[in-house]
């Protein structure tokens, strides 16, 4: 399973830039379906590169996470799964031409990069331990997969969404906003 991320070819970063946008040819498209774990993870290289396997399996742990916290179904469709090492996936070939997440994809990883990317593997791998979804998975009689719906509900708890010292807007100023709108 380590080896499912492995190096993404170079492209041209525009695409895939965070910090500039989406490509001409994807820019005003909204995706609705799940992009590939491949286009997330090329994202990852192009504005982090040279970070190791074991560090992009586990801020996919926490893009997948942010990502289905936000309501808009899963990043990607491959399966993370609880690992000693902290999270890992299925061994899949790595296509070398993937087309670039969509911008709320792109905002989603940019979140993950800036919040998580500067943190080492081992504090990283104490996070995500301490997570109820990697817990459950690890007790798993059948499968250490962790489930999209442990991951949404431990990425919408009020400790991670209502804490006033991280920037985000918590669940009262969005509601105080919403309701400035309706009226």
């Amino acid at each position: 399973m380590a080896a499912a991320v492995a190096a993404v070819s170079d492209v041209p970063t525009s695409p895939w830039s965070l910090t500039q946008g989406i490509s001409s040819s994807a820019a005003g498209r909204y995706l609705a379906s799940m992009t590939s774990v491949a286009s997330v993870v090329k994202a990852i290289d192009v504005n982090r590169p040279g970070l190791s396997v074991t560090k992009r399996n586990l801020l996919l742990f926490f893009a997948q996470g942010h990502y289905l916290a936000r309501g808009g179904g899963a990043l990607f469709a491959e399966a993370l799964y609880a690992t000693d090492d902290g999270v890992d996936l299925d061994d899949l070939p790595l296509p070398d031409a993937v087309e670039p997440p969509g911008s709320g994809a792109l905002n989603t990883i940019n979140t993950v990069l800036m919040r998580y990317a500067d943190l080492s593997p081992t504090d990283l791998r104490t996070l995500i331990r301490a997570s109820q979804p990697w817990q459950l998975a690890r007790k798993s009689s059948s499968s250490p997969r962790i489930e999209w719906a442990w991951l949404t509900d431990w990425f919408t708890r009020a400790e991670e969404i209502d804490d006033p010292d991280d920037g985000r807007p918590t669940r009262t100023q969005i509601a105080a906003w919403g309701a400035g709108r309706a009226g």
